[in-house]
């Protein structure tokens, strides 16, 4: 009995006490980005670490940046950590920006290295940057924009909504990818515009850990169109040499694919954000025609969309991979030669006026 007393003593004390390698938040250095670029033969890492700001009225957040540089990445890491002043704390990492160097050239050892590191989560966005470095767009903070992750990922879920040039893969997602033999990846990019401001641009398509193009804004739409990651894409048509204008508001995407053959099948709900010619959306045949001419619109744009991607040999659609689900064995690269099927069904509707019209066929 007084061992067994003993034992819940023992075992009391324990709960009483705090974790000994418990680390206080002020002692931790909450990192919400990372940049890294490759040049003259080294690597260099830039943080964006969350910093309070306390004022007599109110705390607000704000950001500051690091660098540090080596030979190799596991260097640049550590000498990063060395002028942080606290302990990294990387579990509230929500992007890591990639120079153009480094997509180029070094993107395997990164992302072995990043899988590697058990202090870094896996759910953090990866980002390409284009014609500028990952330390200038982490450094372009503001009263306007006090956190540049932050502000990035509100500018990538906005897009969603907005223009679709947006990939919201997470890198545990990107990685699985870029290592798949039946599906290759795909990474939104980021740039400053004419007002030097952080805007998103092109996709970056991938074959393999090789980056083999950029996709227009169109195709990059396309992608998210296909990939039914849209909540909305306009296209458009001239009428009497004036713009005429849909959004789609709402798709279905069913992809097939054979030994010979893709078929893709989109049903697609639309409605109209733009009328120059002044057609009359009161009458029931001017949807059927428009739902007819923005069919051939919508169904030609894939087709060339296709075709872009059978031309740089990368597969983001997964084609081979829908093949291998089906079929349950491999038949590398069928799809650079499939022929492409294309059909669309489009409903274009208007605010104040519905009408389900079913094109003859």
């Amino acid at each position: 009995m007084k061992g067994f007393k003993l034992i819940i003593l023992v075992i009391f004390l324990f709960c009483l006490s705090g974790c000994y390698d418990n680390i206080e938040l002020n002692n931790l250095a909450i990192i919400s980005g990372i940049g890294i670029d490759y040049h003259d033969n080294n690597y260099y890492l830039t943080y964006e670490i969350l910093n309070d700001i306390k004022t007599s009225e109110n705390t607000t957040m704000k950001s500051y940046t690091i660098m540090g540089s080596g030979k190799n990445l596991p260097d640049a890491f550590t000498n990063a950590n060395y002028k942080v002043g606290k302990k990294p704390y990387f579990a509230h990492l929500k992007i890591v920006l990639y120079s153009d160097t480094i997509i180029k050239n070094h993107l395997d050892k990164i992302s072995d290295f990043l899988i590697r590191d058990t202090a870094i989560r896996d759910e953090f966005i990866p980002i390409a940057v284009k014609d500028v470095s990952p330390d200038e767009i982490l450094k372009h903070n503001s009263d306007n924009i006090p956190v540049v992750s932050d502000f990035i990922m509100n500018l990538i879920n906005n897009e969603k909504y907005n223009n679709n040039l947006a990939v919201t893969d997470v890198y545990q997602i990107f990685l699985a990818k870029l290592i798949s033999q039946n599906k290759d990846a795909i990474i939104s990019s980021l740039t400053f515009n004419d007002q030097e401001e952080i805007t998103l641009s092109n996709f970056a398509i991938f074959n393999g850990y090789n980056k083999v193009n950029e996709l227009s804004i169109n195709d990059s739409r396309l992608y998210n169109l296909l990939s039914q990651n849209t909540f909305s894409a306009s296209f458009n048509k001239k009428y009497d040499n004036k713009n005429f204008a849909i959004t789609i508001t709402g798709s279905k995407t069913d992809i097939d694919v054979s030994n010979d053959e893709i078929n893709i099948n989109l049903n697609l709900k639309g409605r109209v954000i733009e009328n120059n010619p002044n057609l009359d959306l009161k009458e029931e045949k001017t949807y059927k025609k428009i739902n007819e001419d923005f069919e051939k619109v919508i169904k030609n744009d894939v087709e060339n969309f296709i075709k872009v991607l059978q031309e740089n040999n990368s597969d983001i659609l997964g084609f081979q991979e829908i093949y291998y689900k089906k079929y349950r064995k491999e038949n590398k690269g069928l799809w650079l030669k499939s022929k492409v099927n294309v059909q669309v069904d489009l409903k274009v509707n208007t605010k104040g006026f519905i009408f389900e019209v079913k094109n003859e066929k």
